[in-house]
């Protein structure tokens, strides 16, 4: 999932760590999901460390400077094309499972029936799907929650405390579609002195300014219940299910979610 700036985001990579960027449990659990069906890959994005999960791998990424800053390369095994999601440039019925990190923050509702119809066509019969979510729980935390636990130091990652914040605007909102903008300008509102921030959870200055990454940006994340997401997914998948993806902070937050294409 990209934030911002695709090269800006690609410096900042490198010091990520879940929930945002896949470690090493992550992995694991794609794998461990797509087991028996990773002959041939679909990756949603072009996330590196998901790029060698199938025996052959062809990567979809509608930015061109993510495929230049991010992907780790075409090999043989693996490929990356410059392509919408919507309207992907692959031939009907050709892959035996899809993978995606974070990706469906970056969809709107009016557009999953058009996502998961594009997935449908491409999929061959009994093959799989598992994209990890960042997931709103019912019920959600309130922003004030989300505050005193961060001051009492309860929140041991920044960025896990960057998708609570956005999760629990999203709650209050009722609304699971959030302007970056707006987290950026809760967060002020909230975290006045980022000295005290630094103080009571341990976060370097350093850290805790990439929020301003956010500031007057024109993306929205999308961060839906449970519930919202079955009701929007169509009648073409089957046996929709939500597997564990580690025990990282937040993970319970980010599951993988699961569904097959009927044989």
């Amino acid at each position: 999932m990209s934030e911002g700036n695709p090269l800006g985001f690609h410096r900042r990579w490198i010091l990520l760590k879940p929930p945002l960027r896949p470690d090493s449990q992550i992995i694991a659990a794609y794998r461990r999901e797509v087991e028996g069906h990773n002959a041939r890959v679909l990756l949603l994005g072009v996330t590196a460390e998901l790029a060698d999960i199938g025996d052959t791998t062809v990567a979809v990424d509608i930015s061109k400077k993510m495929i230049a800053s991010a992907w780790p390369g075409d090999t043989e095994k693996r490929k990356a094309l410059h392509g919408n999601w919507l309207d992907m440039p692959l031939e009907a019925r050709e892959f035996t499972a899809a993978i995606g990190d974070g990706i469906l923050a970056g969809i709107e509702f009016p557009q999953y029936q058009t996502f998961f119809s594009q997935l449908a066509k491409l999929l061959l019969p009994g093959a799989r799907i598992a994209l990890r979510l960042y997931e709103t729980p019912e019920p959600g935390e309130t922003v004030t929650m989300v505050r005193d636990q961060t001051m009492r130091g309860k929140i041991a990652g920044f960025h896990a405390f960057k998708w609570r914040l956005a999760m629990a605007i999203a709650a209050e909102t009722k609304q699971a579609a959030v302007p970056v903008s707006a987290i950026h300008r809760r967060f002020q509102r909230e975290f006045p002195d980022r000295a005290a921030l630094s103080a009571a959870t341990g976060w370097s200055l350093d850290v805790i300014s990439e929020i301003d990454a956010y500031d007057s940006k024109p993306m929205i994340y999308r961060f839906p219940t449970r519930r919202e997401l079955l009701a929007h997914l169509p009648d073409s998948f089957a046996n929709p299910r939500f597997a564990a993806s580690g025990d990282y902070e937040l993970a319970e937050r980010c599951p993988l979610f699961v569904a097959d294409i009927p044989s």
